[in-house]
């Protein structure tokens, strides 16, 4: 347990640190600090620091800078305290697209926080294997190839191109397509696939062509989808190599060749789906290669279909936590306003 004054100096190495990015000596501080006190006296509270675990100091020399224990104390003062600006609110209102594919509403929300927050940009959208169905639809593309479309209620829309040995007429995709639509709409891919087993070893489906048709066409539409997450959108990745120091660019070089890994990315901020938020990710809580130089803002918002998606910023830990804070969390929000409402994001 930290005193007032303990805390208030703590906040204030930290707010040193984040400005300039370099260990905050006792004497810098007490040209700024509220407190009042003299180095020496700062000197001593910053060693009390240090023992309890919240600040390091890198060379014996050199001043101190926050432990991720030590950003961690700053970090949650902030979560409890810290509100968007009108002004803020108002900019980020009308940057924020309305209508359209949800898709691309999180493709553009990536864009907007990169650009915003001059960090990386972030947006994970909901799995579809978490949504129910509202349409599926088949066309023709080729001799052998139709193109399968799953739109679900959240407004996620899935393609997938399927190699095909039948010669399925346009009527005939027409027709499979109406069926899916009206047996299938209201259910999830798992309670699909098992409506489609079932179909498949009925007698009926293997005489009429058009359940054989909606068996064949429907369960590779439904097949390999993404159970752990959907797609990602990261932008200004680059922004970490602008704000990196010298001897942080090999870690964010393989930092920025791991965010190519889809996979990596839906591991690490599927970890966070579930919370509410917004939360913050430091350090030593990342398991990627370079994650120790890191922060994470992220928070979940959620389709009025029960869906959840994820948005967010990552950034060096020296990020400015008191203004990314609440955009990360307006942004979640009005995802999730967006598409409670009639005529909200589709």
């Amino acid at each position: 347990m930290l005193s007032e004054r303990e805390h208030d100096i703590m906040c204030e190495v930290v707010e040193l640190y984040l400005a300039a990015g370099e260990p905050v000596a006792s004497a810098a501080l007490a040209k700024v600090s509220r407190t009042g006190l003299s180095a020496p006296s700062l000197r001593n509270t910053m060693a009390e620091l240090e023992r309890q675990g919240l600040l390091a100091q890198p060379h014996t020399s050199a001043g101190r800078i926050p432990s991720d224990l030590g950003f961690r104390h700053y970090i949650e003062r902030l979560l409890r305290h810290t509100e968007i600006s009108p002004r803020e609110a108002r900019r980020l209102k009308g940057m924020l697209l309305s209508g359209g594919p949800l898709e691309e509403t999180l493709a553009d929300v990536s864009r907007i926080l990169a650009q915003v927050t001059a960090e990386v940009g972030v947006a994970l959208a909901p799995a579809p294997g978490q949504a129910s169905v509202q349409s599926m639809h088949f066309v023709r593309v080729a001799t052998e190839r139709v193109l399968a479309v799953l739109v679900t209620s959240g407004g996620l829309i899935d393609s997938r191109l399927l190699s095909v040995d039948t010669e399925f007429t346009p009527s005939e995709l027409e027709r499979i397509s109406n069926y899916c639509t009206e047996c299938f709409a209201g259910l999830t891919l798992d309670e699909i696939r098992t409506r489609l087993f079932a179909l498949m070893h009925e007698e009926r489906a293997q005489a009429d062509k058009l359940l054989a048709g909606v068996v064949a066409l429907g369960s590779r539409a439904i097949d390999n989808e993404v159970a752990a997450g959907g797609e990602v959108f990261v932008e200004g990745a680059t922004n970490l190599l602008d704000k990196a120091l010298p001897g942080q660019l090999e870690a964010m070089r393989k930092l920025l060749a791991a965010f190519a890994d889809k996979a990596l990315l839906l591991r690490l901020l599927n970890e966070f789906i579930a919370g509410a938020g917004p939360r913050v990710v430091l350090g030593s809580e990342f398991s990627v290669v370079g994650g120790e130089e890191l922060g994470l803002i992220v928070t979940s918002f959620e389709r009025h279909t029960g869906e959840r998606g994820l948005v967010g910023v990552i950034g060096l830990k020296r990020m400015d936590y008191s203004r990314i804070i609440p955009i990360v969390g307006y942004i979640g929000q009005h995802l999730s306003w967006a598409g409670h409402e009639p005529g909200g994001l589709a």
